[in-house]
């Protein structure tokens, strides 16, 4: 079954579509939040009530108010609600942090990667953003290589949310697209 567009669609991929998200998101959105898989490796709090859900509507309704491009958006592909991908600058206005936040069925499918590709391209070549960062637990195995088929490289530790984090940044000048994995731009976590 394809997708149908909608008019609040911000980027479609190969297989998913990325919007807006809506009051209606509510119960997918804490759902997603209540995934003890999914939460295990967060550096912020889970979206996992009814109220937190909302809450995170409202940033997004007010962020892209504020910093048109820049937000969250809820992600679906041809079987429906898979998570979301945003482009914030909440904790430094002056730096632009990609993240995303997937249900475990679209884990080891590719969705992040074909997303993340897709927020990449609309930073750097609508938004003319001059870097991307990427945070994560310094434990978490899986988004330090998908973030370095994307281009990114180590750039040390942080903290965010009280919580230590692994740095990786890519400037636009160094954005080339998706990397196959033996040409990754930066090593694995750790090294």
């Amino acid at each position: 079954m394809p997708r149908q567009p909608t008019a609040d669609a911000f980027l479609h991929t190969r297989r998913m579509t990325l919007r807006v998200l809506r009051p209606a998101d509510v119960f997918d959105l804490q759902a997603l939040g209540r995934d003890a898989r999914v939460t295990s490796a967060l550096l912020d709090a889970p979206v996992d009530d009814i109220a937190s859900a909302a809450a995170l509507i409202q940033t997004a309704e007010r962020v892209h108010r504020e910093r048109p491009g820049l937000g969250i958006w809820r992600a679906d592909d041809a079987r429906g609600f898979l998570g979301f991908f945003s482009l914030m600058a909440e904790l430094d206005p002056h730096e632009v942090e990609i993240g995303t936040r997937l249900l475990p069925r679209a884990w080891g499918r590719g969705y992040a990667l074909e997303g993340g590709a897709a927020l990449c391209g609309h930073a750097f070549g609508t938004l003319g953003l001059p870097a991307l960062v990427g945070l994560c637990d310094p434990a978490n195995r899986s988004v330090p290589p998908l973030l370095s088929r994307l281009g990114f490289r180590p750039d040390g530790t942080t903290e965010q949310f009280g919580r230590p984090a692994l740095r990786m940044r890519l400037p636009r000048a160094e954005w080339r697209g998706v990397r196959r994995r033996d040409q990754s731009a930066a090593a694995p976590a750790g090294t």
